[in-house]
């Protein structure tokens, strides 16, 4: 069930029959995909942006013996603490950049009224590449990484969350195994640069927006 939630920005078709724990409505799947926001939150307040540190959750992976002759493209693997940690600072590397490159709003080291706190995530993540075992032989994968891609808007004197997106995305391939992690900084690239999108998105929910910040360069 659809309603819409009027105000000073644009009337929004939200589900009525979707609500998260947090109190967030979905927004109409003909609009955007798989999107939340609170009714009563109005982003065209919000001329600036606080980066929030970004966080990756890695799906538990139990350790088991690998045979590649039992091999299975849709099988996932456990990744090393080593490489967690970098992709990590990959993601919050380059999630910055892509937020920092993002003109709709003005970077701010600081909180405040008119501040709009982002954050992105990448949790359930997963490796569809086998360990490196004496005797492994296999040269392809069917794919190389899984996650779950999300931002999340808050108001930064509340903390309260205003909206968040959600996309599921597995790098198929096939990939050569000895490949993928050299391939790994430009995936994770392209997951910030999606989150960006969505910002974006978002952004395009409150047209109003836009004449504030009119208003406020000709003060």
């Amino acid at each position: 069930m659809l309603f819409w939630h009027t105000g000073e920005i644009r009337a929004q078709p939200l589900v009525e029959t979707e609500v998260t724990a947090d109190g967030l409505y979905r927004v109409d799947p003909s609009i955007m995909g798989w999107a939340w926001v609170r009714p009563d939150a109005d982003l065209s307040r919000y001329t600036r942006m606080y980066f929030s540190p970004t966080v990756v959750q890695f799906r538990d992976v139990p350790e088991q013996a690998y045979s590649p002759r039992k091999a299975d493209s849709r099988r996932e693997f456990p990744v090393t603490d080593a490489r967690r940690a970098r992709v990590r600072e990959l993601f919050g590397e380059s999630f910055h950049e892509s937020v920092s490159r993002f003109r709709s709003y003005e970077l701010s080291d600081e909180l405040g009224r008119d501040v709009l706190m982002v954050q992105g995530f990448l949790t359930d993540v997963i490796s569809g590449v086998p360990p490196k075992l004496v005797g492994n032989h296999v040269t392809s994968v069917g794919w190389a990484w899984q996650a779950n891609i999300v931002v999340e808007l808050r108001d930064s004197m509340s903390g309260e969350v205003l909206a968040r997106t959600l996309d599921q995305q597995r790098i198929d391939g096939p990939f050569r195994a000895d490949t993928v992690w050299g391939s790994t900084p430009q995936i994770v690239d392209g997951w910030s640069r999606l989150l960006v999108r969505r910002l974006g998105e978002l952004s395009d929910l409150y047209p109003s927006r836009l004449r504030r910040l009119q208003e406020l360069s000709e003060q």
